[in-house]
C-alpha cells in the first residue's frame, strides 16, 4: 500500500473513532475534507427521499465540495496538467449543476413562479429572510458552474442570474452570514464587462469594506476575492501581496464559525503568492 493509501486509512480510522486531532485538520484541509463531503453526500444521494432540511445541506455540502476543494485542485493542475484539469473542474462542474437543481426545485417548490422571475420576466416575488439561505447557495451554484464550465457560452449566459439572487437576499437583510452577501458581491461585480475600471474598482471596494466589517476582518474571503479580481487585474501587486499575506497571517483556528473557509482562503492566498511573478510585469 502506498504512501497515499495508508494515509487514506489513518484519516477513516480518525472519521470512526471521533477523534481527528486539529493539527491534522489544519496541517491537510483539503484531505481531512475531502473524506468527510464525499461521504456526506453520498449519504444524501442514497436516500430515494429528502426532507426539506436534508436537501438544504445538500445543496450547501456540494457547493463548499465542489468550490472549495475539487475547483481548487482543478486551478492547480492546470498548471501541470491541462487535461488532469480539466477533467477535474468537470467533476465541480457536474456538482454545482444538481447543486443549481435541487436550489431551484427548493424555492419552486415555494413560489411557482421563481424560475419565470429568475429568467427577467415581469414578475415579482414576496421573498421572506428564510430564503436567504437559497438564494445566496444558489448564487454560488451558478457562479461556480460558469466557473468551471471554463467559458461555456451556454453557463456564461446564467450570469446575470447569479446578480439577481445576490441582490434579492440583499434586499432582505444585507448583513447575512456576517457579510457573506456582499463578499459573493466581489466576485459578481468583477465580472461585469459593462463598468468602467473606476466604477468597477469603486464597486468592489464598498463591497469589500462591507464585508469586512461585518466579519471584523476575521473573514479571509474579501480579501483573497478582491486581491485576486481587482489587485491582480489592475496589477496591483503591492496591494495584492498585502491582502494575501494578511490572510496567511491570520489564525485559523481564531473564529471557529469561519475556521473552515478561513482555511481554504488561506491555502489559496498562499498558492496565488507563488504565482505572483506570473501575474504582474513588473
Amino acid at each position: 500500500m502506498g504512501f497515499r493509501g495508508k494515509l487514506s486509512c489513518i484519516l477513516i480510522i480518525l472519521f470512526i473513532s471521533g477523534c481527528v486531532p486539529r493539527r491534522i485538520i489544519v496541517n491537510h484541509p483539503q484531505l481531512i475534507n475531502t473524506y468527510y463531503f464525499e461521504r456526506q453526500i453520498t449519504s444524501l444521494k442514497k436516500k430515494k427521499l429528502l426532507t426539506f432540511s436534508e436537501r438544504r445541506k445538500l445543496l450547501k455540502l456540494e457547493v463548499e465540495y465542489a468550490y472549495g476543494f475539487i475547483l481548487e485542485d482543478a486551478d492547480r493542475l492546470f498548471a501541470k496538467n491541462y487535461q488532469e484539469g480539466l477533467v477535474r473542474a468537470g467533476e465541480a462542474y457536474s456538482l454545482l449543476k444538481d447543486a443549481v437543481e435541487i436550489g431551484t426545485v427548493i424555492l419552486t417548490d415555494e413560489y411557482p413562479e421563481f424560475e419565470l422571475w429568475l429568467s427577467n420576466k415581469n414578475i415579482t416575488i414576496q421573498f421572506n429572510n428564510d430564503n436567504i439561505y437559497e438564494l445566496y447557495w444558489l448564487a454560488a451554484a451558478y457562479g461556480g458552474a460558469i466557473r468551471a464550465s471554463r467559458g461555456n457560452p451556454f453557463e456564461l449566459i446564467q450570469l446575470p442570474k447569479v446578480g439577481k439572487l445576490l441582490k434579492a437576499a440583499l434586499k432582505l437583510d444585507p448583513s447575512w452570514n456576517r457579510g457573506a452577501l456582499y463578499s459573493a458581491m466581489i466576485s459578481y461585480m468583477a465580472t461585469r464587462s459593462d463598468l468602467t475600471a473606476d466604477a468597477l474598482i469603486d464597486t468592489v471596494t464598498k463591497y469589500f469594506d462591507l464585508a469586512v466589517s461585518l466579519s471584523d476582518s476575521m473573514d479571509a474571503g474579501p480579501f483573497v476575492s478582491f486581491a485576486e479580481n481587482i489587485d491582480k487585474k489592475f496589477q496591483y501587486k503591492s496591494e495584492f501581496i498585502r491582502k494575501l499575506e494578511y490572510v496567511n497571517g491570520m489564525n485559523v483556528n481564531q473564529d471557529y464559525e469561519l475556521r473552515l473557509v478561513n482555511i481554504i482562503a488561506q491555502e489559496r492566498a498562499k498558492w496565488l503568492l507563488t504565482k505572483t511573478d506570473e501575474y504582474f510585469f513588473e
